[in-house]
């Protein structure tokens, strides 16, 4: 356990230890995740407990093509909220607002967001500065990632160039996706970057129950895919989602020569398989751009393919493996404060060394009043 200073228990450090030093692979497995839920998140990052936000890839080609991703860029409306101000906001306003239909049905040991489970399981590869932040309430850890120093100062500081990448991913997503099945998609509208759509899921990883939330770049348009119930309700709208599977879009630059191929296999592919591992999703489509931002070059890659082809680059048995362990790390580290009535927030930062630091008594909750009722 973590005492007040920051210092780790003699339990834990020996605990930390043989997380670090083991390099037997245990084999835990993730049991294919069930869609338990959605959310719409509109322009002013309102949450909308509907599909409005739900678009779709009609068609799949794999080879040339030209799109240009600044076309009407200078319209778009750009994204003004950060991941790290909302924290896990958005989806404690799905678990409150369809706490019926959650629980008991989907108890979870552990609630969070996808991208956290990510970057614990990257991690396994590539140790850099993370936080993740914990919080235990009524036997369930509720973790949240949480920039560090550096990164809020990296993001407040993007230079032109950044910005306009990250600008380039959210024209790319336009050009492949539309409001409905069959329509062509709109590249005069204005790209709301706010805007999104999310699906939450219940899975199992070795001995813990999960829930968490996953941003969704598009539902994967078949010859049988039917637009979107007209109806509201949830049920409808869940079985509607479970019919069908799902893409992720990403760009690129493209790759030229060996590094940069090793590069993307190492770096990106390894990410772009954890999202598309965690959310069951059918494969990844990305759009290979030049210099100038337009896309030149269009290749699918089956989720199942993408371990095949980085096999010389990372294994995912080793990321699964190493999320399971950090997880039964922070169970081990709340024991003593099970029996707490209110919300326990313990710290966990990722070090250069792959040492873990635990914290206690943190400077804010992830959990808000409005959420645990205090």
């Amino acid at each position: 356990m973590s005492e007040k200073n920051g210092k780790l228990s003699k339990d834990n450090r020996l605990f930390l230890i043989k997380m670090r030093n083991s390099r037997s692979h245990c084999g835990k497995t993730l049991i294919k995740p069930i869609i338990i839920g959605y959310m719409s998140v509109d322009g002013d990052r309102q949450y909308h407990s509907d599909l409005s936000q739900l678009k779709f890839l009609n068609s799949i080609n794999n080879g040339s093509t030209s799109l240009d991703l600044n076309h009407n860029i200078a319209a778009a409306v750009k994204r003004n909220t950060e991941d790290n101000e909302e924290k896990i906001d958005l989806l404690l306003r799905f678990l409150k607002d369809k706490h019926q239909y959650i629980f008991p049905s989907f108890e979870a040991d552990f609630i969070t967001y996808r991208r956290t489970l990510i970057s614990v399981m990257c991690a396994a590869f590539d140790a850099k500065p993370t936080i993740i932040r914990a919080c235990l309430f009524k036997g369930s850890i509720y973790l949240c990632s949480i920039e560090n120093a550096q990164e809020i100062s990296r993001r407040k500081t993007r230079s032109k160039e950044e910005m306009k990448f990250c600008a380039w991913g959210y024209k790319f997503e336009q050009y492949m996706s539309s409001d409905q099945p069959n329509l062509e998609p709109d590249i005069n509208e204005p790209v709301i970057e706010n805007a999104e759509f999310s699906m939450f899921y219940y899975s199992k990883l070795g001995d813990y129950r999960l829930v968490y939330g996953a941003q969704i770049d598009s539902l994967l348009t078949e010859k049988s895919t039917l637009p979107t119930p007209k109806a509201k309700d949830f049920e409808t709208n869940l079985n509607y989602l479970r019919s069908n599977s799902f893409a992720e879009l990403k760009t690129n630059r493209e790759i030229q020569n060996m590094k940069q191929e090793r590069n993307f296999k190492k770096h990106k592919l390894l990410l772009c398989w954890c999202q598309c591992y965690l959310a069951n999703l059918k494969g990844l489509y990305v759009g290979f751009r030049n210099d100038q931002g337009v896309v030149e070059r269009l290749q699918w890659f089956d989720t199942q393919d993408i371990v095949s082809y980085c096999k010389y680059e990372w294994h995912p048995q080793i990321a699964l493996d190493y999320l399971n362990q950090f997880l039964a790390f922070v169970k081990h580290s709340f024991e003593q404060y099970q029996n707490q009535a209110g919300p326990v927030t313990l710290q966990f930062q990722f070090n250069i060394d792959k040492s873990i630091s635990v914290t206690e008594n943190c400077e804010d909750d992830i959990l808000p009043a409005w959420y645990t009722g205090a």
